[in-house]
């Protein structure tokens, strides 16, 4: 058991551990039924892909009980609490209330949430809270993305704080004027049962618990728990040096133009800068680049729910994840950036916009303080969700009904690489821990496409010491209709949103493909198989990150590639075994793993160890003759043993009032941090052979790969602009 755990443990706020510890894992097991029930009782393929989540509140609104699902909008759940305690003076028990309004708090429309008051003896004592992302809440789209919205108007319906339920009794004027607002009612009205159903029993255990062990107990467990949560990140935070961090990532989308490549896209820049001060962090986006009515676009609340997703998937495995562990956190960011967007902009896109653009940037700050500490590298892991990949079908389905449905199965991504392991193959999401996919046969089901294939991707990582993990690329075709609608939106097309960590390549990136007239079903009605797009005929392309109304028609085949995971570590450090094993099992090519990993196999697929080597130094002299050299004269010398290290590129002495930096894999000194770290390494443009074969780099954008210039060792890969980094990885105070 971790130090801080056993701290929180012995610390129970009146109640006797053995109590306290009974009492916190039955809110565990009441927030799960609660949540159970809602899966069971919804009929929605979105709910079953587990894009919901479900959660137990203090009184005052903060989370106690946090689900594994979608994490995001928990925290704008303790929001809507605190948005209904303020409007509302007259909560009586049997009340539900309901809120989607995405600049009060929610992601967008689509996520609709319920939250009942628990009340005991006449008194607030806890809050329940569910939520769901609707297939369809009205708007100009299908399924209620609407890519090409210029103001939420143009979006779902906008529900404001209010009371769906009043003491036990539906408010059914309420409840009907959302449900007729769907195209897909049925679906939206059961999803709303089900939440009710969810809050019921989650209600009823509650009671139970509190009629067992007294109300008193209860409260003071839950409020004990988040006391204990804040205070171990604290300390946590306190053996952390002091500095500012930083890191950039980029929301790529179509600029409107219609120009093809680089240049019909636009580049909106996210930066964070990451302070950090004793037993506090500061997040500031205030360089943000400014909102603009188009897709993409994120609320305050999407904003404050991405940092709190990335605080309690990294330290909740250290730490009981509650509100607590955003006690010690501000963020910061003046009203009217593409982090938080103001009314009228459209926000139907902020779900997975500017939003997850912000967690990568978030993700990399911390990353980089965390690895700092020997105790806790193993918590720093890059951008880990990049960009969620909808895909959004609606039309006529093969009984003659409108439909609309959201496929899930972009959430099978590859996961980052970490100081210790290879990233998780189709299976990484952070967003969504607890996370699946869609159902298969439940699709085909119920709406008119065929799926041709659900695969996972070789070389679809990034290379690494420990690789990315690889992610999946689903292909369909429409049957039993003579055409669907698709709504695509995402990002991370034109660049790597997910970079690697200390020499690690960035993940592939993102893909929507379409094969007008492929005549697939016509090789399916024959007996032949299909294997990949390669093998059809018709018009191939590509179609862009987002795009509105991508006609897919009976014949035609759309298939989607997510974006993965980024490597730790240089590529060339790769144990050889490990890389031949990687090709064994097809996760890796042999092409790969000669040009990124520098490993020469047999023909039986053994590793030809001098060939390997020889490949190995070949490399690294390519290297040499491409590096633009540091600057600066001959770096200080350095005794003894060094008083830190940085990942897996630095060692760091601290001398006369100043800290010198060697290479951590040749130790030979490179010089004074005072001017930054990235000015003490050679600098290396990286191209299309350097990257993996599904990485592509915008224009305006460069991969570049810091490396020691003794050595030759890749410690940083990055991707900055044409013009030249304009920020510092590292700054310490």
């Amino acid at each position: 058991m971790s130090s801080a755990v056993s701290t929180a443990a012995t610390t129970t706020g009146g109640v006797d551990p053995v109590t306290y510890e009974v009492i916190r894992h039955k809110l565990w097991s009441i927030n799960s039924e609660g949540a159970t029930t809602v899966e069971h009782v919804s009929g929605s393929p979105v709910v079953h892909a587990t894009d919901y989540n479900f959660g137990i509140y203090t009184a005052t609104g903060e989370m106690a009980i946090i689900g594994v699902y979608l994490l995001t909008p928990l925290y704008t759940g303790a929001m809507a609490v605190q948005e209904f305690l303020a409007r509302y003076s007259d909560i009586e028990p049997g009340d539900v209330f309901i809120i989607n309004d995405p600049y009060l708090a929610a992601m967008h429309q689509n996520d609709v949430q319920f939250c009942s008051p628990v009340f005991r003896d006449g008194e607030i004592v806890s809050w329940l809270g569910c939520m769901a992302h609707q297939v369809d809440l009205g708007g100009m789209d299908p399924g209620s993305w609407c890519t090409t919205a210029t103001d939420v108007f143009q979006e779902g319906i906008r529900i404001p704080p209010g009371r769906i339920v009043r003491k036990g009794v539906v408010n059914q004027e309420l409840w009907d004027t959302i449900v007729l607002n769907s195209r897909m009612h049925d679906t939206v009205a059961n999803d709303f049962r089900a939440f009710l159903a969810g809050l019921r029993v989650a209600e009823q255990r509650f009671g139970e618990l509190c009629d067992r062990y007294g109300t008193d107990a209860v409260r003071a467990t839950m409020e004990r728990t988040l006391d204990n949560s804040e205070a171990d990140l604290r300390a946590m935070l306190r053996e952390l040096p002091d500095g500012t961090y930083e890191h950039t990532s980029y929301l790529d989308r179509p600029d409107g133009s219609g120009r093809p490549g680089d240049a019909g896209v636009e580049l909106l820049r996210v930066p964070c800068v990451m302070t950090k001060t004793d037993d506090r962090l500061v997040f500031d986006f205030s360089g943000a680049s400014p909102q603009s009515p188009a897709y993409g676009m994120t609320t305050r609340g999407g904003l404050l729910g991405a940092v709190a997703t990335l605080m309690l998937c990294t330290f909740g495995g250290e730490i009981p994840w509650n509100h607590g562990i955003m006690r010690p956190v501000e963020v910061v960011a003046p009203d009217g950036l593409c982090v938080t967007a103001v009314e009228p902009m459209p926000v139907s896109g902020g779900a997975a916009g500017a939003n997850w653009t912000a967690t990568c940037s978030a993700g990399g700050a911390i990353a980089k303080m965390l690895s700092f500490s020997e105790r806790y590298e193993g918590f720093a892991f890059g951008p880990s969700d990049g960009s969620w990949q909808l895909s959004q079908f609606g039309g006529i389905d093969q009984h003659g009904e409108p439909f609309a449905s959201m496929y899930m199965d972009s959430l099978l991504w590859g996961g980052p690489a970490f100081s210790f392991r290879d990233g998780v193959d189709s299976g990484g999401a952070m967003v969504i821990l607890g996370g699946g996919a869609t159902d298969v046969e439940q699709q085909e089901m119920r709406h008119p496409l065929l799926y041709l294939w659900r695969r996972q991707v070789p070389d679809s990582g990034g290379a690494g010491t420990h690789r990315g993990g690889n992610g999946v690329q689903f292909a369909l075709t429409p049957i039993d209709t003579e055409e669907v609608t698709g709504v695509l939106g995402t990002h991370g097309v034109a660049l790597p949103n997910r970079t690697g960590l200390f020499g690690g390549l960035p993940g592939s990136c993102a893909r929507f493909e379409r094969v007008i007239g492929s005549g697939v079903l016509d090789h399916l009605a024959s007996g032949r198989g299909v294997d990949n797009l390669r093998e059809l005929d018709g018009d191939h392309g590509v179609l862009p990150g987002v795009a509105p109304a991508a006609r897919i028609a009976h014949g035609d085949v759309f298939e989607c590639t997510v974006q993965n995971g980024g490597g730790y570590g240089d590529p060339l450090l790769r144990d050889p075994a490990a890389v031949a094993a990687d090709v064994a099992a097809a996760a890796v090519g042999v092409e790969a793993a000669h040009r990124l990993y520098g490993v020469v196999l047999t023909d039986g697929g053994q590793v030809d160890p001098a060939a390997t080597e020889a490949r190995r130094d070949a490399v690294r002299a390519g290297r040499r003759e491409r590096m633009t050299a540091p600057g600066g004269g001959a770096a200080p010398e350095v005794a003894g043993e060094p008083d830190g290290r940085w990942g897996t590129s630095l060692l760091i002495w601290t001398t006369g009032g100043r800290s010198v930096a060697a290479c951590a894999h040749c130790r030979t000194p490179l010089g004074d941090l005072a001017g930054g770290w990235e000015s003490l390494a050679g600098r290396i443009t990286l191209g299309p052979e350097d990257l993996g074969g599904r990485v592509d780099v915008h224009d305006a954008l460069t991969a570049v790969a810091h490396v020691c210039p003794h050595c030759l060792t890749a410690l940083w890969v990055d991707t900055e602009p044409t013009s030249g980094k304009d920020w510092r990885d590292f700054a310490l105070a």
